[in-house]
């Protein structure tokens, strides 16, 4: 069995506590701070950011590399982890 390491993302965008819709431009101009093949970690409290990134990330061409959900439903974090893929 192969391990596959989980990539260390270049920067955090910490949305908790705001909705998906507050920090979408600061998830825009992170984006385009990074290097092609580096990594952005998303932490948000928002639970439409489960759909909401999901479906920027196919439109935008990047890669959604991790989607998860932590703690009970009352206070859930979602932890996400996308790759910024070469500008076509």
């Amino acid at each position: 069995m192969t391990d596959i390491a989980t990539p260390t993302a270049a920067k955090t965008l910490d949305n908790r506590g705001s909705n998906c819709a507050a920090g979408f431009v600061q998830l825009l101009e992170m984006m385009e701070s990074l290097a092609a093949g580096e990594t952005l970690a998303i932490l948000s409290t928002d639970p439409a950011s489960q759909r909401e990134l999901r479906e920027w990330a196919a439109r935008s061409g990047n890669t959604l590399l991790q989607a998860e959900a932590h703690g009970p439903f009352w206070r859930r974090e979602y932890h996400y982890l996308v790759r910024k893929e070469a500008a076509a």
